[in-house]
């Protein structure tokens, strides 16, 4: 299966791209700012990325389109898509899926997953559980929002067979612009943490309690 990625160099965007090339899928992709520490991750597997979101991209003709929450339907003041190419997806009524779906769906389904939630300390925590359970012998997959010195990268599949765990940086921001719910809702995580909580992410969340709830 051929998956293009719009947002492919956000810590989340690219450690699904890195699960998906090592399952053992065509990866390709295409963000605004083509930059470290994701840029050279995927350039180092082989991922083929495109700078900007232009509509021509719509060629590659994908099996999948995954986007990220970094994708809108904003537009620039004289009128055209911020985000030309999400626009010849939707125009074209090609497929498409959220990053967190696209994992819950191919990745996480059979898993035993360990979500780290909080608003501070998530990459931390997340590396720091992926370690342990590395250093127990039982191989875990995991997703930071980061790249973990010890791992020397974002992502892996870890042991695939049922139950085995996931560690995963679950995120409470939105999913995308056409999914508001968190992003932590598709994972069915099995153990939660949950480091702290306060209020952040203004721009989506009211007030704390709309984040407890």
């Amino acid at each position: 299966m051929h998956i293009h990625i719009l947002g492919i160099c956000g810590t989340f965007m690219g450690g699904v791209a890195a699960l998906a090339r090592e399952a053992g899928h065509k990866v390709t992709g295409c963000d605004a700012g083509v930059y470290p520490p994701m840029s050279d991750q995927l350039r180092a597997l082989g991922i083929e990325l495109i700078e900007g979101f232009g509509a021509d991209q719509i060629a590659l003709k994908p099996d999948a389109w995954v986007i990220g929450n970094v994708v809108s339907r904003a537009r620039l003041p004289d009128g055209t898509p911020r985000y030309g190419l999400m626009e010849a997806i939707l125009d074209g009524g090609l497929p498409y899926i959220s990053g967190p779906q696209w994992l819950a769906e191919n990745v996480l389904q059979g898993r035993h997953v360990l979500a780290v939630a909080g608003t501070h300390g998530k990459t931390t925590t997340t590396s720091m559980l992926a370690w342990i359970l590395e250093r127990a012998g039982l191989h875990p997959g995991f997703l930071v929002g980061g790249v973990p010195t010890n791992f020397g990268i974002s992502a892996r599949l870890g042991d695939r067979s049922e139950r085995a765990p996931f560690v995963i940086e679950a995120d409470e921001y939105d999913t995308a612009f056409f999914d508001k719910r968190s992003k932590f809702v598709h994972y069915h995580a099995k153990t939660a943490v949950l480091n702290n909580l306060e209020y952040d992410h203004a721009d989506i969340f009211p007030d704390i309690g709309a984040i407890e709830t």
